[in-house]
């Protein structure tokens, strides 16, 4: 299967990792994950999507085994640098992978796998999205559970995600070595029904010494709605343990402005 979304969004330049590590810093949906595992003792987790290790390294610090994968090598070239500032016994319990989730294998027997963070607007299709969830029932252990968590929008597109011709700013900053990297957004095409959009990316690195770098690329979303995960689930295997509206644990609702599934295999 071949992602439409072909082009990795954070592999233009390396310093795009520390861009993003500059602003995904929170770890509310950790302590989440610490409530939900409680008591279970040390897990063997897959983690899809892990990026720079905002969540893999505090659960590997907890005593967990962590196997992380993602596509892009600049995100884990720098979580790799972050490792090795961790205790000799956490850095033992870590594995990692370069991998297209949507093409590689995913290994097997784990007690937990996480598509977190908003993984899923990184996928461009309801075909993608689903494939994710039956490749996570087959990577866990009779019981494990799958921790996933997304943005929550109903109904049709909403309407910031209709701006066609808008250009936004993203991930914007400058990096410890003075690098600085510059990022928009513009839709150029959705389908509102269908909660579809399209963007064309551009990004430009100006390296200290003036070099500049310039990537340009189109990427698709598809924001998936509370009942589109929920049927996924069920229709593949899973049994539905919990559905919270953040990061507190509160009860999903539709106003929520999270939608964020415990489910068990069963």
């Amino acid at each position: 299967m071949t992602a439409l979304n072909y082009t990795n969004a954070y592999d233009a330049d390396f310093h795009v990792a520390e861009i993003y590590d500059q602003y995904e810093t929170g770890q509310a949906d950790v302590d989440l994950l610490r409530r939900l595992i409680g008591n279970s003792g040390p897990m063997k987790i897959l983690e899809l999507f892990c990026g720079t290790g905002r969540i893999l390294i505090p659960l590997a610090m907890d005593g967990h085994t962590l196997h992380g994968m993602d596509q892009s090598g600049g995100m884990l070239n720098l979580l790799r640098q972050k490792i090795q500032d961790i205790s000799p016994e956490a850095k033992k319990r870590i594995s990692l992978a370069q991998v297209d989730v949507l093409d590689g294998d995913w290994p097997v027997g784990f007690d937990l796998v996480i598509l977190g963070c908003n993984c899923f607007y990184e996928l461009a299709t309801t075909d993608e999205q689903e494939k994710c969830i039956v490749q996570a029932y087959q990577s866990l252990n009779p019981g494990g559970h799958l921790f996933l968590d997304n943005d929550h929008m109903e109904g049709e597109l909403a309407a910031s995600w209709q701006n066609s011709g808008i250009v936004e700013p993203s991930l914007c900053g400058r990096c410890s070595d003075g690098t600085i990297v510059e990022n928009t957004r513009e839709t150029i095409w959705f389908d509102a029904p269908r909660r579809l959009a399209r963007f064309r990316r551009r990004r430009r690195v100006t390296l200290p010494d003036g070099t500049i770098l310039e990537q340009e690329f189109i990427q698709q979303k598809h924001p998936v709605s509370e009942p589109e995960v929920n049927g996924w689930l069920k229709k593949n295997g899973f049994v539905m343990d919990g559905t919270y509206g953040n990061h507190n644990g509160a009860t999903y609702t539709a106003e929520s402005p999270r939608a964020i599934f415990w489910a068990r295999r069963s």
